[in-house]
């Protein structure tokens, strides 16, 4: 019971976090109200990226590829589980309707130790890598807390957090819903 009380407060801290970080979004316009993020930073045109199911297939089998290769390198994060609901967001880029999504949460009630952190990081980073997913930040990196997220210039990104639990997650910015595409 006090494992699980654990697992769902350090979700709630996640959570927590990322509502932080999507509350500057204004989902009727699909732009973020930070003049940071704004910065010089060209808006892709949905017309010219995968639709929202092709995306969504490509990030849940990495987040499935992520799953499977922590544990394999950390068994003791086994059982990971599926918490939450998917959820999306209309949006809108250069005029073209579209749709914004965010993954459920899979979640491990194990705390990664830094020696186990030093072994999955590299692992999950090569593997958001191969996805396209290059870019990092580590919202949080200090012994016993860790959360970082892998993007990619496309608006994927790929959550990797550990501090009570651990989790994976992400989220997929602005896309044409099928056949709405070029």
């Amino acid at each position: 019971m006090t494992t699980m009380w654990a697992a769902d407060r350090a979700l709630a801290a996640v959570l927590a976090a990322g509502a932080i970080v999507m509350a500057g979004c204004n989902s009727s316009s699909g732009e973020y109200d930070s003049p940071i993020i704004n910065e010089d930073v060209p808006a892709m045109d949905i017309a010219n990226l995968p639709d929202i199911e092709a995306t969504r297939t490509q990030m849940l089998d990495l987040i499935e590829r992520v799953r499977a290769e922590v544990t394999g390198l950390v068994p003791a994060s086994a059982p990971w589980t599926w918490r939450r609901e998917e959820m999306t967001s209309g949006c809108e880029r250069n005029g073209r309707k579209g749709v914004a999504l965010y993954f459920a949460k899979l979640t491990s009630p194990h705390s990664f130790t830094d020696e186990e952190w030093a072994v999955a990081y590299p692992a999950v980073q090569r593997l958001a890598a191969e996805a396209g997913l290059a870019n990092s930040s580590a919202m949080q990196n200090s012994s016993g807390a860790h959360d970082v997220r892998l993007t990619s210039d496309d608006g994927r990104e790929l959550v990797f957090g550990s501090m009570e639990a651990s989790l994976i997650t992400g989220s997929i910015s602005c896309r044409a819903r099928e056949g709405e595409g070029a």
